[in-house]
């Protein structure tokens, strides 16, 4: 129905509360109506329109059939047959007149009964049609049904009910200046949050500063993944210095993929480098160099992998990063870190890539 589709116009567009019902309110009016006019054709089609067809059936005639094309040859020779026989019974035919007029006054008699049935049956018709025309009149006279009234009444105190001073205090109530407000508040520091995840969020800007780490007085050594199987790429820090304050050291993000064609999220930045001073100083003096065992997690076993296809361009940033274009088909050899980055294999050669730059290929 064409209510529906306003409805849903109605309640996408920008009416809200009392105002929305009144709104909808002309439309129950529609619906409303149209199922009264709905109503008044279908006490004409099975009260009127059966009742002419019954009448019909009952009064008039059976439909005569014709003569076959056949017959109307026989029907010719017939007739000049009669032709030849009219001369004969004229004489017939004055006498037989002589006789009829003697029956003139039976006749005018018994025609007259005739007459008078029939204007019976006449007068019977024209009032049969006479009662058909005043109840088409009763079911088209919408104006008598009470339904009507009703129907106006009740779209006249759904429009009434629409109260604008309550649409805007539950506008300023939701999306005002009376809404609930949630205030920033202290929060003390918790030794769960001493590690702060190194990757770059999808809101961050693209010349943001991340907060690497937060290191308290007199802790040594940082916590490192033992896990050879995923190369995590974090340059770890240097040796620490103990201070009399906690140390939090932010630096810039160095580096960061190409961003491609589409909308996808920039996989986490593995360049970040934690440090409490610089950072050539922290490489000479780490005792923990990574470069070893992360080598050893980037040699290529000959393991099978699986085939993998290109979306975006990369180019790697890292010596340890592939590089590809879209469309390349190269294979996948462990499946996605804790920081987004995969391990595959491409023209021979084993590294690290962005997991949301490929996707699977179908078989």
């Amino acid at each position: 129905m064409m209510s529906k589709k306003w409805n849903d116009i109605i309640e996408k567009g920008p009416e809200y509360g009392t105002t929305e019902a009144a709104w909808k309110g002309v439309l129950v009016e529609a619906d409303r109506r149209c199922d009264l006019h709905s109503k008044v054709r279908d006490c004409l089609a099975n009260d009127v329109i059966q009742k002419i067809k019954q009448w019909q059936k009952d009064t008039y005639h059976k439909v005569i059939n014709c003569l076959k094309y056949g017959a109307v040859k026989k029907m010719q020779d017939r007739v000049q047959k009669s032709k030849e026989e009219v001369l004969k019974c004229k004489e017939k035919y004055e006498v037989a007149l002589q006789e009829i007029n003697q029956y003139n006054p039976k006749y005018m008699e018994d025609m007259t009964v005739v007459f008078d049935k029939c204007q019976e049956m006449e007068a019977q018709r024209l009032r049969f049609i006479k009662e058909t025309l005043f109840d088409m009149h009763k079911y088209l006279n919408i104006s008598q049904d009470p339904m009507l009234n009703q129907i106006y009444e009740e779209l006249y105190h759904t429009v009434n009910n629409a109260d604008f001073e309550k649409d805007l205090k539950w506008w300023s109530n939701n999306h005002g200046v009376n809404m609930a407000m949630n205030w920033p508040q202290f929060e003390d520091y918790t030794e769960e949050f001493r590690d702060i995840h190194k990757g770059k969020s999808k809101d961050s800007g693209t010349t943001g500063i991340t907060l690497i780490n937060q290191r308290p007085v007199g802790e040594d050594l940082h916590d490192y993944s033992t896990n050879t199987n995923k190369s995590t790429k974090t340059k770890a820090a240097a040796a620490a210095r103990p201070t009399s304050t906690v140390v939090a050291t932010p630096v810039t993000q160095v580096q960061e993929a190409k961003s491609p064609s589409k909308s996808v999220e920039s996989p986490p930045s593995r360049g970040a480098t934690i440090t409490n001073g610089s950072a050539s100083k922290a490489n000479d003096s780490n005792p923990f160099e990574e470069e070893d065992w992360e080598s050893d997690a980037l040699v290529d076993n000959g393991e099978p992998g699986v085939p993998v296809k290109a979306l975006y361009d990369y180019e790697g940033a890292e010596n340890d990063e592939l590089t590809f274009k879209t469309g390349d088909v190269f294979e996948k050899l462990e499946d996605e870190d804790e920081q987004g980055w995969c391990k595959g294999r491409k023209d021979g050669r084993v590294g690290l890539y962005p997991a949301n730059y490929v996707d699977l290929v179908s078989p």
